[in-house]
């Protein structure tokens, strides 16, 4: 049987940022336009390459972003040379998944360029393309919320609660002006010098004005994001806000669970109809502390799958990493506590009840 293509001529070098002479020579090999693009790509964590060689000429690389914390890798960057082999494809993105799958990532993500030139079998999502790698979970059957990114960098709450409506009611789309209605409806009003984060019960509330069914776990009884003010003017006027929405959320008889939750409790609710809106703290994913609100939407075999509203343009990220991504429940129990002492918050959203009738 003839050797395969890339047995015969070309040799595979998988590498990371760290590994600085790799890293080097590749920089070196390609066009000046390309090398200006891994030397951005470098400074960013979590990023793998693969480098194809023919008698020691640089022939192909790909480049593997991975977001922190997430299941997912997206192919970053592709070049090659005009001497590469189509057929040759294939193999590389064999290397990177093999390296992926020793970091838990379950799965590629690409444009439809890259797909074209590298090959390989991919499904089709909305906006970009996908490749399962190891075994899959198995999941629900329920529909992926339609992403929304949001538009400020203070109203992820309700960029996450437009998307579980639309999740809900696929006749809705998430706008602009959903996302700031829910904000004015939500938010704690002051941060250290603006717009504050949106409080569980100010969202719970906005879902419940608008029919949905909701449950709610809040582990601290006092107020939140506190730290998020820089003066004790600020600090008061968001104490006052919050006692507000939680008055009026216990006047509306919300099921309110005083206490932390566990992760599986996620999944139960989820299998119950409901879409979860999880608060965690984004020093996991984004390497800072921050109160966020991302949309948990589907599980299976130890992994939720995650509507993520901030796109971060620090890492060059596109949409399509911040949809429907695989987090295991291990990084999902670890991101979802904010503050000191810690605290856990998840705002538990359903379809409307079914009309009686007479």
């Amino acid at each position: 049987m003839p050797a395969s293509p890339l047995t015969s001529r070309a040799s595979v070098t998988v590498f990371t940022a760290e590994d600085s002479s790799a890293w080097a020579g590749v920089a070196a090999a390609v066009p000046a336009e390309i090398g200006d693009c891994l030397a951005v790509l470098r400074q960013i964590a979590d990023v793998t390459g693969v480098a194809q060689y023919s008698e020691g000429r640089l022939e192909a690389i790909v480049i593997g972003q991975r977001r922190p914390a997430a299941a997912m890798m997206r192919i970053a960057l592709f070049w090659s040379a005009p001497s590469f082999i189509a057929a040759d494809g294939p193999r590389l993105l064999e290397a990177l998944e093999t390296k992926a799958l020793a970091q838990d990532v379950l799965c590629l993500r690409a444009d439809e360029a890259t797909v074209q030139r590298i090959g390989g079998q991919w499904e089709r999502r909305e906006g970009f393309l996908q490749r399962g790698i190891g075994l899959q979970p198995t999941r629900g059957h329920g529909q992926i919320p339609p992403s929304w990114p949001q538009t400020a960098g203070f109203t992820c709450g309700p960029s996450a609660l437009a998307m579980a409506m639309a999740g809900l009611d696929p006749a809705l789309r998430p706008d602009r002006a959903l996302e700031v209605e829910l904000w004015r409806e939500a938010t704690t009003i002051i941060g250290p010098s603006g717009p504050g984060g949106c409080d569980p019960y100010g969202l719970a509330l906005a879902a419940h004005r608008r029919g949905l069914r909701v449950e709610m776990f809040m582990s601290s009884a006092g107020p939140i994001f506190l730290d998020r003010a820089a003066s004790e003017e600020r600090r008061g006027l968001m104490r006052f806000v919050q006692a507000g929405f939680k008055h009026e959320a216990e006047a509306a008889s919300l099921p309110i669970e005083p206490r932390a939750f566990a992760v599986e409790e996620i999944g139960q609710a989820l299998d119950r109809g409901f879409l979860a809106l999880v608060l965690i703290d984004q020093a996991v994913m984004m390497g800072h502390t921050c109160p966020h609100w991302l949309l948990v939407h589907g599980h299976g075999g130890g992994v939720y799958f995650v509507n993520d509203p901030w796109i971060e343009p620090d890492r060059l990220e596109l949409p399509m990493d911040v949809i429907d991504l695989p987090v295991s429940a291990t990084e999902l129990d670890r991101m979802a506590w904010y503050g000191n002492p810690a605290y856990r918050a998840a705002v538990l959203v359903g379809p409307r009840p079914p009309v009686q009738k007479r």
